[in-house]
């Protein structure tokens, strides 16, 4: 989980290097979905895992399409501190319980301080300019349907992957419905023609970066899919915000940004999380 939450620090970091990020992240999601799609048809999987992988793909899907709307929406409205504090931190408050009645995961002292070590450290990690006071209320209603849509993915592929879906098909599926609906976000006035242009001048300004962050991003979610056949949702999702820490220290060592005392803070404590949890 922990290269996973790398590889996932990794494509963002592909995207903030890329000029048109919203453009460069659909086509990292097409790219991607072409590839899983290629190979998991041709893995030689059983008719019915096959099955099993692309029904809850599909709903997984739906649940992701939400999300890109969602983070879209939230981010358009809102400053980033305080949607993504909302956006990353509510879930780790909200899956935990929910996974232990649905799927019975259990709930240990260990995850507990495990939590609260990375809320700590994401609260460290967020901008000290915060200018929540001008976010309004549906940037914040916007924050929190991101956060239900990554509870609702967490719960849709640990469901999938505990009745037999293989993880590339589930994946694959998943971003089949996840692509277009990627695509919807980026719809302006000018119509397609308009983002044909734009999703073009996407590609020919920024292929390397595209095509690197779509490797990052599908081994990401593949690794992460693997683990959750043996481990809960929760314990997942709470690993994987790991990422945090590793975007704070690729933005140090490739994109020159300072490190303050207080990221050093954030960083340490994300860790500690992590291995609280990892441990255990």
């Amino acid at each position: 989980m922990l290269i996973s939450a790398a590889l996932h620090a990794g494509w963002n970091l592909a995207m903030r290097r890329h000029g048109d990020a919203p453009a460069a992240s659909v086509l990292l999601v097409c790219l991607s979905c072409v590839v899983t799609l290629a190979t998991a048809l041709l893995g030689g999987h059983d008719a019915t895992s096959l099955r099993i992988a692309f029904e809850w793909g599909l709903l997984a899907g739906l649940s992701e399409g939400l999300y890109f709307i969602a983070l879209a929406r939230a981010l358009r409205i809102g400053p980033l501190a305080p949607v993504y504090a909302i956006a990353r931190g509510l879930p780790l408050f909200a899956l935990w319980p929910i996974s232990h009645l649905l799927l019975g995961e259990a709930i240990t002292w260990r995850a507990i301080v495990a939590v609260g070590l990375l809320l700590s450290g994401l609260v460290a990690l967020l901008p000290t300019q915060s200018s929540a006071a001008t976010t309004t209320t549906r940037g914040y209603l916007w924050a929190v349907a991101t956060a239900a849509a990554i509870v609702t993915n967490g719960l849709i592929y640990k469901a999938a992957v505990v009745r037999g879906a293989p993880p590339l098909p589930l994946f694959a599926a998943a971003l089949l419905v996840a692509a277009p609906i990627a695509l919807v976000t980026l719809w302006r006035p000018g119509g397609a023609e308009e983002l044909a242009h734009r999703l073009a001048r996407a590609w020919l300004s920024g292929q390397l970066l595209i095509v690197l962050g779509a490797v990052a991003y599908t081994g990401s979610f593949l690794l992460a899919l693997f683990t959750l056949r043996t481990q809960g949702a929760a314990w997942v999702l709470t690993l994987r915000n790991s990422s945090i820490a590793f975007a704070q220290i690729l933005g140090w060592a490739v994109l020159n940004e300072l490190p303050s005392q207080r990221a050093f803070t954030g960083v340490a404590l994300v860790f500690a999380g992590a291995i609280v949890l990892g441990t255990g």
